[in-house]
């Protein structure tokens, strides 16, 4: 059941003439990365809307066409034919058995909502956070206090806000670096879901999927994984950090609230997972699998939303979500638009995304949306949302009129206190909470404005 309350979360993708039995792919989002392998394997995630100034894709009146982020090129390369569904290059994706034809058409859903002070005050009142809700530069704030051992919780508001993060302060300070993970027995999957319940109903969440099968140290990560306009998503979670004796020590998600977008014609599981494999040829051949050149096993899949990015914005996108069969075991999934390649060109901020390594290469990582800034004196402090497990740098490139400022994430090195997992390499928690890093500028910023140089946006002073 979807907890999305546009008034038209009852469209629903229309059927093909002829559907082949569904096979519906196994849900649960893998939440943890041991030494950059894991969940960074989907396709980019997390983008933007279907207000695309572009031409339709057609000259009958068609959707304009919709501009991904990092896989559109890979969608779009010609090169030599392969048979649908058979890998493309080293260690591609096979499909074990028919796949799914799907419906004909989707639409995209744009996430966002304004949330209101009352709704942030349930939140903080799930978490246990006293005192009153206070208005800050585009979000809400409860709790925390100028030594950070508070409990605190960040909420975006405005038309496009809905994203939040909590950190307890406590057994999770909130300038923890690296990330903690506490010793001690983790409670068990059920224990585990019911302690983040309270959170659940505050968010609306109460019908989405549960996941809490990713222990680390004395912890257990509880993803929920909610349904958008009676579709499955990847990449639209919340995730909830649980500690041994039932508290929340670190949590950050989403309202399930979107509004629906243009409708795209769509391809079938086989013809999308031909594109996947075509993707990854150009990257290099991706890291999971069998030894050799063998492929990876794809066990099924399922017709579902995922979480893209067009012009830095986050949007939900048609796609097909893929189970992975592992030969080490463990479920994870692996997604790709299902967007027909002819409605879709490049965005402003274009390019391949990252090659997931298995901490076996370099991979450089998609540059990080920035939200706001600071000026102090020739510095400019930037803050933006990123992952605890990366490091951030910020370049600026100034002219008479302009900065354009842009922050890249590289891999944390792993400490003598970090845990280890089964390859020797740190394990942490896939989580983000709000981050800042600085650049000095050559000159003081004055009159000039600062823009994001991802999408070009002029970008707000706090």
């Amino acid at each position: 059941m979807s907890t999305d309350q546009s008034p038209e979360t009852e469209d629903r993708p229309a059927p093909r003439s002829r559907r082949r039995r569904l096979s519906v792919a196994a849900v649960a989002t893998a939440v943890l990365l041991a030494g950059g392998g894991g969940a960074y394997w989907a396709s980019s995630a997390f983008s933007g809307g279907p207000d695309s100034e572009s031409a339709a894709a057609d000259g009958d009146g068609g959707p304009p066409k919709l501009a991904l982020d990092g896989t559109t090129a890979s969608a779009q390369d010609s090169g030599e034919g392969i048979a649908p569904g058979e890998p493309m290059g080293p260690r591609g994706y096979r499909a074990e058995g028919e796949l799914p034809d799907g419906p004909e058409s989707a639409a995209v859903r744009k996430p966002g909502h304004r949330v209101s002070r009352a709704e942030a005050a349930r939140l903080a009142k799930a978490f246990e956070i006293e005192g009153g809700v206070e208005a800050e530069a585009g979000r809400w704030q409860a709790g925390g206090d100028s030594k950070g051992k508070d409990p605190r919780l960040t909420v975006e508001r405005g038309a496009g806000g809905g994203a939040w993060t909590y950190q307890n302060g406590g057994t999770v300070p909130l300038d923890a670096d690296p990330d903690p993970a506490p010793g001690g027995e983790p409670l068990s999957a059920a224990e585990a879901k019911k302690a983040v319940r309270p959170a659940l109903r505050a968010l609306g969440l109460q019908e989405a999927s549960l996941d809490a099968g990713s222990p680390v140290g004395g912890t257990r990560t509880v993803t929920a994984s909610p349904e958008v306009a009676g579709l499955p998503t990847h990449g639209w979670d919340s995730t909830f950090v649980v500690d041994d004796k039932g508290a929340v020590t670190r949590a950050q998600g989403n309202w399930n609230k979107t509004r629906k977008g243009d409708d795209y014609p769509v391809e079938s599981a086989t013809a999308t997972l031909d594109r996947l494999n075509k993707a990854e040829q150009a990257r290099g051949g991706h890291r999971e699998g069998a030894q050799g050149n063998e492929p990876t096993r794809i066990g099924g899949a399922s017709f579902g939303l995922a979480l893209e990015r067009s012009h830095g914005e986050p949007l939900l996108v048609p796609a097909w979500i893929y189970q992975v069969k592992r030969s080490g075991g463990g479920d994870l999934e692996v997604t790709h638009p299902a967007v027909s390649p002819e409605y879709l060109e490049p965005s402003k901020t274009s390019g391949h995304p990252p090659v997931p390594d298995g901490g076996t290469g370099p991979g450089k990582k998609p540059s990080q949306a920035v939200e706001s800034y600071e000026v102090h004196g020739r510095t400019l402090e930037l803050s933006f949302w990123g992952g605890v497990c990366d490091t951030y740098r910020a370049e600026a490139e100034e002219s008479g009129s302009a900065v354009r400022v842009s922050v890249e994430a590289g891999e944390k090195k792993a400490g003598k206190g970090d845990k280890a997992g089964k390859a020797g390499k740190k394990v942490c928690v896939k989580i983000a909470k709000r981050q800042t890093v600085e650049v000095e500028l050559d000159k003081k910023l004055g009159d000039r404005k600062v823009l994001d140089a991802r999408n070009g946006e002029k970008l707000p002073r706090r």
